[in-house]
């Protein structure tokens, strides 16, 4: 697939597992480098961090309060799909053994540029993710719907196997 293609299937996913596919692949397809048996689940965890992978572990941990903000806030699914793929390669990065925050942006960059092209959202948010710059993400809570379950806090619920 080519830029074109690869916004297209990002624009219309649905659900986290086309997304973190698409994340293996550019990775794959950039570094040379692709790790399998990551579990993503969903956390209640403060605003600030939007996601994290605790090194040798086998999970993603993704925020699942700045989901619910993201997924009120965007207009489009298009907006969202980008913030969950770049949530999500600066953790698969950081599984594959990258360290520093600021080499995990700039791979995060190059990865992006090359897969969805220079001037996609997900290649700005990589280097600017919205977590750290918008105080609406870091001071806002989303309400639960009546049919949803909420979990107690810090507790995690699987979301998606690799």
């Amino acid at each position: 697939m080519n830029v074109i293609d690869n916004r297209r299937a990002l624009s219309s996913s649905e659900g986290f597992d086309p997304i973190f596919e698409m994340v293996k692949t550019a990775t794959e397809r950039t570094l040379g480098r692709h790790r399998a048996g990551l579990t993503l689940v969903l956390g209640d965890i403060p605003n600030d961090v939007g996601a994290y992978h605790q090194m040798g572990s086998n999970t993603i941990v993704m925020n699942r309060n700045l989901l619910r903000i993201v997924e009120k806030l965007s207009r489009t699914r298009s907006k969202r799909n980008s913030y969950v793929f770049m949530i999500l390669l600066h953790e698969y990065l950081h599984s594959l053994g990258f360290t520093s925050d600021r080499q995990v942006r700039s791979l995060g960059k190059q990865i992006s540029d090359e897969f969805l092209g220079r001037r996609h959202m997900a290649s700005e948010m990589a280097v600017r993710p919205p977590t750290s710059s918008s105080q609406t993400l870091k001071s806002s809570r989303v309400s639960e719907t009546k049919e949803s379950t909420r979990p107690s806090a810090g507790s995690t619920r699987p979301a998606l196997r690799t």
